[in-house]
């Protein structure tokens, strides 16, 4: 057969093709679907076919994909341009390169401060134009190339480099799902990318989208839903009322019915309180919230010895009104205070504690204080910084006040810190953090509000529930270990929680290495054996009650190793029951102890619809944002050393500085402040 240029192609019953009913058109937008869905995989067009002129697709964002696709393969990106119209009707599309063009100019203003970031638009001619055509009826309308230009006006990307424009980072549906499933369950956005990448199995860093991409992800989907976020907090809460009433809140609302204040407890973190409130640790060292708003949390330490919560609290700002709604919103929902409170130094919630609870014993996180020594005191004391130190918490762990105002004008005298404003300050507020104020007022241990880190409220009290099955299922399986055959320890071990009856051990194996140096009727001067270091503690026991000098069961509310000691030398061997405290017995014996009943309380229909959403609160301190700088600071200034006035250096490493002993009496007229004109640090200022 003479060959005429046309070829055909033999086909069986069984080809696809014959599947196909023409009386049925294809759909155009699960075509389209299909093409989005697939937009990155660069097998949907054979690599050495690029787009041509003629060539038609059946809707325009088929179209649009193509070009996508072949800008991606090729190395550049693009966007949509011109459109022609008719009538209201499409007929005209043009596709360019992101680089058509030139960038618009931008307004300056000087009063905010504006990226100077470079535009990509360099005035590159390549595009690809789309027409709508009609033909035959028995035709679906068609987009047909009329024109394309292939050729750039800059450099292409490589394959490599191609994958990280914004325009081919895409986070499809699918992984936005599997993104919000990781991001609920504590994952941070690097550790997100991290597993889905192994799950995808591909190498790091090929994912169609950036660590930024996820987080601008997270941005829209809060912006989605905080429209009316309060709202559905304060509806979250009536419903959790409404099922439990031991479940408890309150908020208030401005002026302008705009969410201010909000307290909450959970049912279960109710009846912890009323198990373990005696002492509380309260914190506001949280600002990740929307709106800036401080999140304070109340927790405290279970029988065994965990963390738990009580209840949690945003508060539009931290000044004494807003702490003093709080404190007596705590105590009025709780219905009862705690005995005593550990929080920070701030002035404003030392006021509203001492208004609101003056029942309750206030104490400061030691750890708030001396982590601002390396910034009071390295520069002054250089060298002799470690052995103040040192020093420091020699005087921190003295059981007497009348030893620590012995020894507290030594040390300071030590180091020449009689005038320092710093050590001042912190003398002026002694009876709330010096455990020897403190050892006659139960804190369960605690000196610092650490255990209130790190905490997710939902979470972390579902943590906590398991946490206590488990603690209580290991006491029920393992038991204690008795150390001796003692009936005071086997007592202990009884009654008492593992993680208690450890703490009881330690002091019961050391009680033997006490002996009484003296006995005047009920009272006895206790000893360790080796006299060289260590001083008499006195014991008071009569046989029903028993006080140490050490006040460690005040503080602790376990017994110290001076009063076991007494129990031995004396032959006593049963453990009075005010001296196992319920709160660190076992749970089979806490039974006995109920919650206080709550009254039904009928739910008034607050109106919650028209409540606003708070505005971004002002924080303390600095703002984020830089300030302008007025016409003298713009000028550069060449600083000079404090001390010698010399260029080059500073007053920390000034080489005269060794020299100030020999310093003139002028010079140390000028550098010594007098004591009554001391300005002492801000957080030193109690307000109450």
């Amino acid at each position: 057969m003479p060959e005429t240029g046309l070829c055909f192609t033999l086909r069986t019953m069984d080809d696809p093709l014959f599947d196909i009913d023409l009386n049925q058109l294809p759909n155009d937008g699960e075509r389209v679907i299909e093409f989005e869905q697939n937009a990155l995989e660069l097998n949907e067009y054979p690599k050495e076919i690029d787009p041509f002129i003629g060539q038609c697709f059946l809707s325009e964002e088929e179209a649009f994909v193509c070009y996508k696709k072949y800008a991606h393969r090729t190395g550049f990106s693009i966007r949509k341009y011109r459109t022609d119209k008719r009538n209201g009707e499409v007929k005209r599309r043009d596709f360019c390169c992101q680089c058509e063009g030139k960038a618009p100019l931008k307004l300056f203003d000087p009063s905010k401060e504006q990226r100077n970031r470079k535009s990509v638009r360099c005035g590159c001619k390549a595009r690809m134009r789309i027409t709508l055509r009609k033909s035959f009826d028995i035709f679906p309308q068609e987009w047909q190339i009329t024109k394309f230009v292939k050729e750039h006006s800059h450099e292409l990307l490589t394959s490599l480099e191609v994958r990280f424009l914004p325009a081919n980072r895409i986070v499809y549906k699918k992984d936005e799902d599997r993104i919000l499933l990781l991001k609920e369950g504590g994952l941070q956005v690097s550790q997100i990318m991290r597993v889905m990448e192994l799950e995808k199995n591909i190498p790091r860093g090929y994912l169609p989208f950036f660590e930024k991409d996820v987080r601008n992800f997270f941005t829209r989907i809060a912006k989605k839903h905080g429209a009316n976020d309060a709202e559905d907090l304060l509806r979250h809460c009536r419903i959790a009322k409404e099922e439990n009433i031991k479940f408890q809140y309150a908020f208030t609302v401005d002026e302008q019915r705009r969410l201010e204040h909000i307290f909450g407890s959970p049912a279960h973190c109710f009846d912890w309180y009323h198990k373990y409130g005696d002492v509380v640790v309260f914190d506001t060292t949280y600002k990740v919230n929307a709106y800036q708003m401080p999140f304070g949390i109340f927790v405290g330490i279970n029988n065994h010895g965990k963390t738990i919560l009580f209840g949690c609290a945003l508060l539009r700002n931290e000044k004494t009104t807003s702490f003093q709604w709080l404190m007596k919103t705590f105590v009025s929902l709780m219905k009862k205070h705690p005995k005593t409170i550990l929080t920070d130094q701030d002035p404003w919630m030392s006021e509203a504690i001492a208004k609101e609870l003056p029942a309750t014993k206030h104490s400061f996180c030691i750890w708030h204080i001396t982590s601002k020594f390396s910034g009071w005191f390295t520069a002054l004391l250089q060298g002799e910084y470690q052995d103040w130190c040192a020093d420091f918490y020699n005087l921190y762990h003295l059981d007497s006040p009348e030893v620590f105002e012995h020894q507290w004008p030594q040390v300071v005298a030590k180091y020449h810190l009689d005038s320092n404003k710093h050590v001042v300050g912190l003398y002026e507020i002694k009876h709330f953090w010096v455990p020897a104020y403190l050892r006659s007022y139960f804190f369960g241990g605690m000196t610092t509000t650490g255990r209130s880190e790190s905490k997710c409220v939902d979470l972390a009290i579902e943590n906590i529930q398991q946490r206590q099955l488990h603690n209580t299922m290991l006491q029920k399986h393992r038991g204690s270990t008795l150390r001796t055959m003692s009936p005071l320890e086997e007592q202990a071990c009884g009654v008492l929680t593992p993680f208690c009856f450890e703490k009881f051990q330690e002091e019961f194996g050391r009680a033997t290495l006490y002996s009484l140096v003296h006995e005047h009727g009920c009272e006895f001067g206790v000893k360790h054996h080796d006299s060289t270091k260590s001083k008499t503690h006195i014991v008071f026991w009569d046989g029903e009650t028993a006080t140490c000098s050490c006040k460690h069961f005040e503080f602790w509310g376990i017994l110290c190793r001076h009063i076991l000691s007494v129990f031995l030398h004396k032959d006593y061997y049963k453990i009075p029951s005010i001296y196992l405290p319920l709160r660190w017995c076992r749970e089979t014996l806490q039974s006995e102890e109920e919650t206080p009943r709550l009254d039904i309380e009928i739910l008034v229909d607050k109106p919650i619809g028209d409540v606003q959403c708070p505005p971004i609160s002002i924080t303390k301190g600095r703002p984020k944002t830089k300030r302008l700088k007025g016409g003298k600071e713009t000028k550069k200034v060449t600083k000079s050393c404090g001390w010698c006035k010399k260029v080059g250096h500073n007053i920390t490493t000034c080489p005269e500085k060794e020299n100030i002993e020999y310093a003139n009496e002028s010079q140390k007229k000028k550098k010594k402040i007098s004591s009554s004109y001391i300005g002492l640090n801000p957080v030193f200022c109690l307000k109450c």
